[in-house]
Formats: C-alpha cells, sequence, structure tokens
C-alpha cells in the first residue's frame, strides 16, 4: 500500500523518461514493501515557492501501513532526497517529506480495508 505523492515545480518536460516506474522501484526498497503494491503520483508543474524562491523544488509524502518510525523514516529521507537530487536536480533542502504511517483499516482497496484482506 505505500503510496509516494511528490508535488513539483518543475515542468512535466524536466521530468526524464522513465522516471515514474524508477520512482515506484526506488519506494519499494526504501521502504522494504513489493514493488506490486506500491503506488507513485508525480505532480509536476505546480505552482510553489521554497525559502523564498521559484528554483526547483518539491514537496512529498509518504504513506504507509507500518514500515515507518523515527530511524526508519531518518534513513528513507536520506534516499528519498538523494533519489530526487540525481534524477530531478532538486537540492535536498527544497523538499519537505511527510511520512504517515497509516492504519491497516484506513486504506481501502477491493472494494474492503486493508485490515479485512489481512485476516
Amino acid at each position: 500500500m505505500p503510496t509516494f505523492l511528490l508535488f513539483t515545480n518543475l515542468p512535466a518536460s524536466a521530468i526524464p523518461k522513465g522516471f515514474l516506474l524508477e520512482t515506484s522501484k526506488m519506494i519499494s526498497k526504501t521502504i522494504r514493501k513489493p514493488e506490486e503494491v506500491v503506488e507513485v503520483r508525480i505532480h509536476p508543474g505546480q505552482m510553489m515557492s521554497h525559502g523564498g524562491t521559484t528554483d526547483p523544488c518539491a514537496n512529498s509524502e509518504l504513506q504507509s501501513i507500518g514500515h515507518m518510525g523515527n530511524e526508519e523514516n531518518i534513513q528513507m529521507s536520506k534516499e528519498i532526497s538523494e533519489f530526487l537530487q540525481q534524477k530531478l536536480g532538486i537540492d535536498p533542502k527544497r523538499n519537505y517529506i511527510k511520512f504517515t504511517d497509516m492504519k491497516a483499516f484506513e486504506v481501502g482497496c477491493e472494494g474492503t480495508t486493508v485490515e479485512i484482506l489481512w485476516k
């Protein structure tokens, strides 16, 4: 169920070909969950400023059921930031990442909730 949302002021034309699926693989590895359950959404062309400038920036969120905590989030923040810098040229100082640890009953799938599916 991990969902990674990326909002950036970069135009869609600046997003490299294959970036979406590369991001899916990176999130799967980073959060240690199979890629089959990973969802990634990229929102380019956002009207965004960070630190008083409109230089390339991003705001992202990683939602997951479990696999989160202080130590895990520190490591994931490092890996996500390095990935975005390498692939998009976004300085890690210009991307905030929100980590959301969901409960299984808060996530719907297959017409029910993940909590029911896991029983």
